[in-house]
């Protein structure tokens, strides 16, 4: 799955579809991190200024558009078994400011990368055996790999 198509799924989880402006600008931010390798980088100085480029706007505009979704994602009340697997448990009593929602989000990508990858490297090297019939069966590889994403994220 390409990069921004998984960050596209995790928005629509959190109930955000691209009707809203605030969700082009997310999703090239995040990109644009990815790209960049960078988690270090001045937000309002070098990441909404390429951004309101990209989309021929302001920097304010793309600040101010990142931080309406956010509200918009904390006010739903459907969204919080994705909202505690992706952020801390403080997630409930504040929600975050746009660096640390995209960061959030850019690290929750990044890890279940990292676990597919670990698994993938592995797969045809551990077979995990079912103790019902002493062979190997997709239902048991899948509780392997849930198992290989919970020791890596």
């Amino acid at each position: 799955m390409k990069y921004e198509a998984k960050i596209i799924l995790i928005l629509k989880q959190l109930g955000i579809y691209h009707m809203y402006k605030g969700c082009d600008y997310i999703v090239s931010s995040i990109r644009f991190i990815h790209e960049n390798n960078s988690t270090f980088l001045p937000v309002s100085k070098i990441l909404y200024s390429d951004i309101a480029r990209q989309y021929n706007t302001s920097s304010q505009c793309v600040e101010k558009n990142i931080r309406k979704v956010i509200d918009i994602i904390w006010k739903m009340d459907k969204n919080q078994d994705i909202l505690s697997e992706i952020f801390d448990t403080g997630y409930q009593t504040r929600k975050p400011g746009n660096k640390e929602f995209l960061l959030s989000i850019y690290n929750h990508i990044e890890s279940h990368e990292y676990a597919d990858k670990i698994y993938n490297m592995n797969k045809d090297k551990i077979k995990y055996i079912c103790p019902m019939n002493d062979k190997s069966c997709l239902f048991c590889n899948d509780i392997l790999y849930r198992a290989i994403k919970n020791i890596y994220l």
